[in-house]
């Protein structure tokens, strides 16, 4: 979903085409990555569907192209194109403990631009019955 170059740019880029002719070189804004996951506990290994949402990352100059998650549990890291994915942690050979992975998410602008939020996810191990 393309969105919409906010008020403030398209009118800086209409004074400076007026003056110069041209507004391509306004420097790009490097977009802000955040986000929030639910649920936050009881998270269990191998078990519960943790859904991430970025949907509060923004570029004040342009548009978001794609969110990267790397969920720091040794899975492949996942390049969505929307702010919302799933993960699944996986099951572990330990038993009746707690195990923190750090969540690292990158967002890219349509220029390239980066930045990166993380948070400590706490995933518990199942206990045998």
């Amino acid at each position: 979903m393309t969105q919409p170059a906010p008020v403030w740019r398209v009118a800086t880029c209409l004074a400076l085409a007026a003056l110069l002719g041209s507004c391509e070189d306004l420097p790009n804004v490097p977009p802000s990555a955040t986000f929030i996951f639910s649920p936050v506990s009881p998270i269990l290994a191998g078990s519960t569907s943790v859904v991430f949402n970025a949907s509060g990352s923004r570029d004040s100059d342009g548009r978001i192209a794609s969110y990267l998650w790397d969920f720091g549990d040794g899975s492949p890291p996942q390049n969505v194109d929307g702010p919302v994915t799933s993960h699944v942690f996986p099951d572990r050979p330990a038993t009746c403990v707690q195990i923190v992975y750090a969540v690292l998410l990158t967002v890219v602008d349509e220029k390239g631009e980066r930045d990166t939020a993380s948070q400590n996810v706490t995933v518990t191990e199942n206990c045998p019955r």
